[in-house]
């Protein structure tokens, strides 16, 4: 279905370029375009970084990472690319007047028939992106690194067509993906949704000192984050019970952090500049860690977790 197709990919920052890697390591022709040429040439360093790992890791040889590298071109000038494209992921940064100016040059420059994608986390797309054929938009949320994580959320628009999320699915199926369907734009999508009801609650615990986030991290790690490899917190309700899990719950909701604004802790933490690894410093400790080594071994320590749960 997708023979000759051709992927752009608008936006090199460290998602646009860990796509384009992607498709170009399954065998798609990639443009990958950004108006400013010093970010093309830090993500063809990072694209290189990142081959280097998977030969590393053993998923990919070096002549499919040489090859797959091949695959990948870099434009400045989208006047010079869109016309090419059949399918295109915006992922630039998340600012709404930027993603509206994107999306009107594309839909000027890209034939009727492309498929209109945004990698977008937070933005509605679909209120910002003015485009003739609003059945052919949608959202593909990837997840870092997107050459790694299997899982892509696919939000659907008021008037994306059942065929366009068939071929979408279809298409992140072939790129070895899981997709993850939402039926409306709604903010988070699932898993930053689920994830910053996680977060709102472990903050709260920690301002209200309860507890540390140290032990926080060990609790999850130790058993949540041990079962959601192969059973989701739905599943694990049908294990336990819901008749069990609803009884117990309603003392719980009485006593849940119900705060509708920022978390407590993220604002305190960013009002004295502790923004996490990018500052050295967030509730742990890295000014002793070199940032990027510290993320090639975290994906390391990913795909060693992807590899041990494909054994299961």
């Amino acid at each position: 279905m997708f023979k000759d197709w051709k992927i752009l990919i608008v936006g090199a920052g460290t998602m646009g370029s860990g796509i384009a890697q992607l498709f170009a390591s399954k065998g798609f022709q990639v443009i990958l375009s950004d108006k400013f040429s010093e970010q093309l040439v830090q993500a063809k360093e990072r694209i290189s970084n990142n081959v280097d790992n998977l030969i590393k890791e053993g998923l990919a040889t070096q002549i499919e990472a040489e090859k797959a590298k091949t695959l990948i071109s870099y434009e400045t000038d989208l006047t010079k690319c869109a016309s090419q494209a059949n399918l295109v992921v915006e992922s630039i940064f998340e600012n709404a007047d930027a993603k509206r100016e994107i999306f009107s040059q594309l839909d000027k420059l890209c034939t009727s028939d492309c498929i209109f994608c945004s990698n977008t986390s937070a933005s509605n797309i679909f209120e910002i992106a003015q485009v003739s054929h609003p059945e052919r938009l949608l959202i593909t949320h990837f997840f870092n690194p997107p050459v790694i994580m299997g899982l892509v959320e696919v939000v659907m628009g008021p008037k994306t067509s059942d065929e366009t999320l068939d071929k979408v699915n279809a298409l992140l199926t072939q790129l070895g993906k899981d997709p993850a369907v939402i039926k409306k734009y709604i903010p988070g999508f699932i898993v930053n949704r689920i994830a910053t009801a996680i977060t709102r609650e472990a903050g709260y615990m920690v301002t209200e000192g309860w507890t540390t986030a140290q032990d926080i991290d060990r609790a999850l790690r130790n058993t949540s984050g041990i079962r959601y490899a192969f059973e989701g917190p739905m599943a694990l309700y049908d294990i336990v019970g819901w008749d069990l899990t609803t009884s117990v719950s309603k003392d719980i909701h009485k006593t849940l952090c119900n705060d509708t604004e920022v978390n407590s802790l993220g604002k305190e933490l960013v009002a004295k500049g502790d923004l996490g690894l990018k500052s050295g410093k967030g509730v742990f400790d890295y000014t002793s860690v070199d940032p990027q080594q510290f993320l090639n071994e975290r994906s390391a320590k990913i795909i060693k977790m992807i590899k041990a749960v494909k054994e299961l």
